[in-house]
């Protein structure tokens, strides 16, 4: 039988409510929320983050003054013999502003690097290069230098995984052939498997070479990592073929300089069939992507004072301009050659940009990194962000 409960049991059982409900409410709150009592407390370390860097292909003025088979420059023996690729830190710009800037080694190559266009895919947890390499030609039987105004460069693909414990690259693989005969730009398939070279001339040397910048010319070619083997996949409406960039949707976006088109590829049965063009109104050389999708373009809007400076590097800097088309994919599915091609940066009096070939937007970091065949400096632009006025 059940009995019935008498005034202090109801007493009782509401005090033991009230606490209850009073300790959760606030004493286990400031113990456990407040006061932190019993939390583990993780250090940073923890939490790596993936420190982020930038990689660049280097060599002294001087030699590339004497020998630059992309600019008819071909006396081997100003070479300096010093290439190299360098990396900088991109969030740690340190005391001295120079983010970290070091020169990695070169492991299992014998031969010299006369480095020009590279590009970069992380291949089984290992960073991959492929380097275009502007070897001097040699008689393969007397092992002597052949006279390179006559035949030209012996260019090549050199391939290298980087061992970031040592910061050595450990050469992987040449890939030799008859396609890649002027090459300038290089993009890789995001597996590493296949890769686009840019020719940006049809011949390595001769007088008609030079009438190409109005005749036009170039062509794309593609290799295979795995078996070495290339073909010319495109050879029609190139206007010296340069930078070349490519996406996850399978785009291939090359750059023609002399007429200023960016011309876009895909891939069909090993053939690179142009798909759209986009007009920048420009010269233009080295194309990259950022991490937004957004093509990022190196422009000249004064192509005599670059040559100027390529002569006088140290004394003369070119004016520049960045331009971008901000999400380049998404923009041509809607657009087609209708993007909108806007300015990123632009330095009329040449006062603070070098005399860019090459430009780099980091959308993380709100960055910019300037650099150029015959600059001697990179320059770094930052954002700065804009806080909105207080009303009146």
């Amino acid at each position: 039988m059940a009995g019935i409960l008498g005034p202090r049991a109801i007493f009782w059982a509401f005090i033991v409510l009230a606490t209850g409900v009073i300790y959760r409410t606030y004493i286990h709150n400031f113990i456990f929320l407040t006061l932190g009592i019993g939390r583990e407390i993780q250090p940073i370390e923890d939490f790596p983050r993936p420190a982020r860097k930038l990689y660049a292909a280097c060599n002294s003025l001087d030699s590339r003054k004497g020998w630059s088979p992309g600019g008819n420059l071909y006396n081997f023996s100003a070479r300096s013999r010093t290439d190299h690729i360098a990396v900088i830190d991109v969030d740690q710009p340190g005391s001295d502003g120079l983010y970290g800037l070091r020169q990695l080694k070169i492991g299992g190559y014998q031969d010299d690097l006369d480095l020009h266009g590279f590009d970069v895919r992380k291949i089984e947890g290992r960073l991959r290069f492929w380097l275009i390499n502007y070897r001097p030609p040699v008689d393969h039987v007397t092992g002597e230098f052949l006279d390179a105004l006559v035949v030209g460069a012996n260019s090549t693909v050199e391939m290298f995984d980087l061992d970031e414990i040592s910061n050595t690259l450990e050469h992987v693989k040449t890939v030799a052939s008859e396609a890649i005969f002027t090459p300038n730009g290089v993009a890789v398939e995001e597996n590493g498997l296949g890769f686009v070279i840019t020719n940006d001339h049809n011949t390595k040397t001769g007088t008609l070479r030079d009438l190409e910048m109005l005749s036009g010319g170039g062509s794309l070619a593609y290799c295979r990592s795995d078996t070495g083997k290339c073909h010319i996949a495109a050879d029609k409406g190139f206007s010296m073929a340069n930078g070349i960039a490519h996406n996850k949707n399978g785009y291939y976006y090359v750059a023609n300089s002399a007429s200023g088109l960016i011309t876009v590829h895909k891939l069909v049965n090993d053939e690179l069939i142009q798909v759209e063009s986009i007009n920048t109104g420009y010269p233009i050389d080295n194309l990259s992507l950022d991490a937004d999708g957004n093509l990022i373009a190196a422009a000249f809007p004064d192509s005599i004072a670059l040559v100027k400076s390529s002569m006088d590097p140290y004394n003369v800097v070119a004016p520049a301009t960045v331009l971008a088309i901000d999400d380049i994919a998404n923009q041509l599915e809607t657009y087609g050659k209708n993007v909108k091609v806007s300015k990123l940066a632009e330095d009329r009096d040449a006062k603070s940009l070098p005399s860019s070939t090459v430009a780099v937007h980091d959308a993380k970091g709100h960055k910019l990194f300037l650099a150029g065949i015959f600059s001697p400096f990179i320059t770094i632009c930052e954002q700065r962000l804009q806080l909105p006025m207080p009303k009146r």
